[in-house]
């Protein structure tokens, strides 16, 4: 009997997933990768063998296939998505799309389903050279495959990062940030994660063999992290060029608030580290504020009405959770409160010690570096459509900012002239370096700063959801006033 074989994709897939996985199967810059990646490691593993008496051949043979296919997977493949969603707002098929039945989700999730295939394409061709270094011994054969797999998915969620951003009009932000900031940003997560393994004495492999508890807790952590990180990122991405109609914000503030009292839970009922606590937490929210201080759609009927249907309650839970920034502004206020409450209430039994005033000094001023470029924003932009670039460009001015200051201080050797920065809450931990002042007055200084910054957006929240919840009932009832 003969076998049937499809000729084209199937009617289930979405439409641009076929077309981008087409596109992009035939781009220039992927053909070039795909076969540059296959010569260089053929020729590698001839050289190898040529050499094989040596007896650094498998290690040499291990980090090179590990360099070249993380600058493959990890830069080169992540940066072919910076201007995924941006190009077809420019060549105006966007709204082609939208028109049809494809949600802004579908087309988001199609473009990077269709970038992350490419990259498995790699993945699948990097597994049998891996194999074949085995036969040149002293390799951890396990813990080798499972670092190629967490290349693989920290790969996908840096494309769901350059995806989501790539919904800006600021070129900068497409293009700057994760060139330069994503590489950064994912060191340090790496090095938070697998610190203390490695710090044993360990190297990497041993790190993440998953042979030990910590290896497994580790492991977990940074795939939950670059989940929720790769998730909340192509969300970001639907909401910017979703109707106003469509409502993205829920879902994503509503899986970071389960993972803060998550958090806040195993803070009080667990026993380990508060270090891992701060990561926990600081993975949950900066993600989480970033896309709420940034939102920029319009509250429109359609969306608050199902909140309005469950009654006052509804009503005011409706104000954390609409897609619009007033709303962004007043959840991002409130879920910084539960991320503090989530590292001041560790387990009082804990065998591991608890934060004192300089930690809390820091920590209360990271916080309020965050909310800081809302404030900025709330009186001098009026771009709404440019939130996001000012935001993420204040929020980098901020710490070089601190970066200057810390230097001024080191070469004036006081840091009296920094409680002229005292409006910014980096500016504590500025001070923190000359030890000039004592720490209960700078914990009381960074406290007051947060919690002015922190009332004026309250101020700007209530006063735009009012006068949105107004408009909105002015439009509905027009013959109200009369």
């Amino acid at each position: 009997m003969p076998v049937t074989v499809p000729a084209d994709f199937s009617d289930r897939v979405s439409p641009v997933l076929v077309k981008e996985l087409r596109q992009g199967l035939r781009a220039k810059t992927f053909i070039a990768l795909f076969l540059g990646l296959q010569i260089f490691l053929a020729v590698m593993l001839l050289s190898a063998g040529a050499s094989s008496g040596s007896s650094q051949a498998g290690s040499t043979i291990s980090g090179t296939i590990f360099l070249f296919f993380s600058i493959a997977v990890l830069l080169i493949q992540p940066l072919r998505g910076i201007n995924a969603l941006a190009g077809e707002v420019k060549d105006r098929t966007i709204e082609m799309m939208v028109l049809t039945r494809l949600t802004a989700w579908r087309i988001v999730f199609g473009k990077w389903i269709a970038i992350v295939g490419q990259s498995a394409l790699l993945f699948a061709t990097i597994i049998p050279y891996l194999i074949l270094r085995y036969f040149f011994g002293g390799m951890n054969l396990f813990g080798e495959l499972m670092f190629l797999l967490l290349l693989f998915l920290t790969s996908m969620a840096l494309t769901a990062v350059t995806i989501g951003l790539s919904g800006s009009n600021s070129v900068i932000i497409r293009g700057l940030l994760p060139i330069l900031g994503l590489p950064v940003g994912l060191w340090m997560m790496m090095m938070l994660t697998f610190a203390r393994r490695m710090g044993g004495g360990g190297d990497l492999m041993e790190a993440v063999s998953l042979s030990t508890k910590e290896s497994r807790i580790g492991v977990g952590v940074f795939v939950l992290a670059i989940t929720y990180l790769g998730g909340s990122m192509l969300s970001l991405g639907a909401s910017m060029i979703a109707p106003a109609a469509e409502n993205h914000t829920l879902i994503r503030r509503l899986v970071a608030l389960v993972l803060m009292i998550a958090a806040l839970a195993a803070g009080l009922f667990g026993d380990y580290e508060e270090e891992l606590q701060l990561l926990f937490v600081f993975v949950i929210a900066v993600p989480a504020l970033v896309t709420a201080f940034v939102e920029y759609v319009p509250l429109v009927d359609i969306v608050r009405r199902p909140f309005h249907r469950l009654g006052p309650a509804g009503k005011v839970l409706g104000w954390f959770f609409y897609p619009c920034w007033p709303s962004g502004l007043l959840f991002g206020v409130a879920f910084t409160a539960l991320s503090l409450l989530a590292l001041a209430f560790h387990n009082d039994a804990s065998s591991y010690h608890h934060w004192d005033e300089e930690e809390w000094t820091v920590i209360l001023g990271m916080f309020g570096a965050l909310m800081f470029p809302a404030v900025w924003q709330a009186f001098l932009f009026r771009g709404e459509d440019q939130r996001l670039g000012h935001y993420l460009l204040l929020l980098v001015g901020s710490f070089i900012l601190l970066g200057i200051l810390t230097a001024l201080s080191d070469a004036m050797n006081s840091s009296s002239f920094l409680w002229g920065f005292a409006w910014h809450p980096l500016a504590y931990v500025a001070m923190l370096e000359e030890g000039d002042f004592s720490d209960s007055l700078l914990l009381t200084g960074v406290i007051l700063c947060d919690v002015v910054i922190a009332g004026i957006l309250l101020f700007r929240a209530l006063a735009g959801l009012l006068s949105a919840e107004r408009a909105l009932d002015a439009a509905a009832n027009p013959g109200s006033d009369s």
